[in-house]
């Protein structure tokens, strides 16, 4: 794809006229979608604590889930963007997720069903929610992106942060009902349908015309734009992602060696590491609108490798020292995502939920493997000495950042 080719594409904009009506509410129902999406689809991490998994398997269950599923997150965003499905895939991604609440009655129930059958049932059902994860987040966040396109950074940071904010949710309300009803989480669903319902009615955006075009020449095009004007982010955000899914793995872990109450342990240290993020995001991509994505990028991950070293090492403090440090260093880790996103939407206009599959699916692929190599080091020395290993990551990232190229459309990122 030549450079006039990409600057003749236009993204699908609130700034455009066919667009105004029912934009609100897309928007909306876009925010409300995800905060259900990732609530419904975050609870792996304490789940495997709280049903005593094996950390090992447990890594290598949610790695091989998420891989398998991840890496179709760009052809998702192929198929929603040329196809005029962003809307099916929204709906039918948020469908799927849902499915995660049935793990609750495996793991209460494993010692009777048997190891191997938990374990394979187990497994079955994150694949069908890490897929549900990968058909909803490219054209979520592409339509997301494109809904004000001189206001891209902080439209993403908006959406991503109330996904955020139900993502910080999901451990404390998946052991508030695994723990208090008898492991039947599958009831946590009943209240969504009526959201589901009013995400349904309201997110009707304007589609694209459906194009034709065959998988290898989809696939021909991802790995194109991803090769000749993405690699060196797509390279930072897959060390961000590790970290971050490193991290999230085995923080329950991590708090219970540190001492700290159950509360904190079974979610609550969870939820203030991504608050975090939520709280950070918005002024962090509204910063990053005003002097630039790529200088913000680099500034956020120097003050993040600070406050990482500063969680890991610390020892036990007092709760409200705890969750300030927790929160900062959430709230910088998370903003690299939304951060990374949103440059490259700007990098490669009209692609929007390409490259969101591109720099999110792909990149979490291969991220996810953080997360049985950091179980297999837990297992044989520490949380503390796995993450430690892991923070390696973000150096590395912040050298990336001398690489990322300008956007094609502008001279300024």
């Amino acid at each position: 794809m030549t450079t006039a080719q990409i600057e003749s594409i236009d993204p699908t904009s609130i700034d455009d006229p066919t667009f105004k009506q029912g934009a609100v509410k897309t928007f909306v129902a876009l925010l409300l979608a995800h905060a259900m999406a990732d609530c419904l689809g975050g609870i792996w991490p304490v789940f495997k604590k709280m049903a005593d998994l094996d950390l090992i398997w447990a890594g290598v269950i949610t790695t091989l889930a998420t891989t398998g599923t991840m890496v179709l997150q760009p052809m998702f965003g192929i198929w929603a963007d040329t196809g005029g499905k962003r809307r099916h895939y929204i709906l039918l991604g948020l469908a799927l997720t849902g499915v995660a609440m049935f793990l609750g009655p495996v793991g209460m129930h494993m010692q009777d069903m048997g190891i191997i059958p938990a374990y394979l049932i187990m497994f079955g059902l994150l694949v069908i929610t890490r897929l549900g994860q990968a058909m909803f987040h490219p054209p979520a966040t592409g339509l997301a992106g494109d809904t004000v396109a001189h206001k891209r950074s902080l439209l993403i940071s908006v959406f991503i942060g109330i996904g955020m904010l139900g993502f910080a949710f999901s451990q404390s309300i998946f052991s508030f009902a695994y723990q208090n009803w008898t492991g039947h989480t599958q009831w946590i669903l009943l209240p969504c349908i009526p959201l589901f319902i009013i995400v349904w009615i309201w997110c009707k955006p304007i589609e694209q015309a459906s194009t034709k075009q065959s998988n290898c020449g989809h696939f021909h095009e991802a790995f194109g734009l991803l090769r000749s004007h993405l690699l060196p982010l797509y390279s930072l955000l897959v060390l961000a992602s590790a970290q971050m899914m490193g991290t999230f793995f085995i923080l329950p872990e991590l708090l219970a060696d540190k001492g700290y109450p159950q509360w904190i342990v079974n979610g609550g240290g969870f939820g203030f590491l991504v608050g975090g993020s939520v709280l950070l995001m918005v002024p962090i991509g509204h910063l990053a609108d005003r002097i630039g994505k790529r200088k913000t990028l680099a500034m956020t991950l120097i003050l993040a490798i600070g406050f990482y070293y500063l969680l890991l090492l610390m020892p036990q403090v007092n709760i409200p020292t705890f969750i300030l440090i927790i929160m900062i260093a959430g709230g910088l880790l998370g903003t690299l995502n939304p951060l990374g996103i949103s440059l490259g939407q700007h990098i490669l206009p009209g692609k929007a939920s390409l490259v969101s599959g591109l720099l999110m699916g792909f990149a979490w692929a291969l991220g996810s493997q953080s997360m049985w190599i950091v179980g297999m080091i837990a297992s044989r020395t520490s949380p503390k000495t796995a993450l430690l290993c892991l923070s390696v990551c973000n150096i590395f990232g912040l050298i990336l950042c001398m690489f990322i190229r300008k956007p094609v459309s502008s001279t300024d990122a």
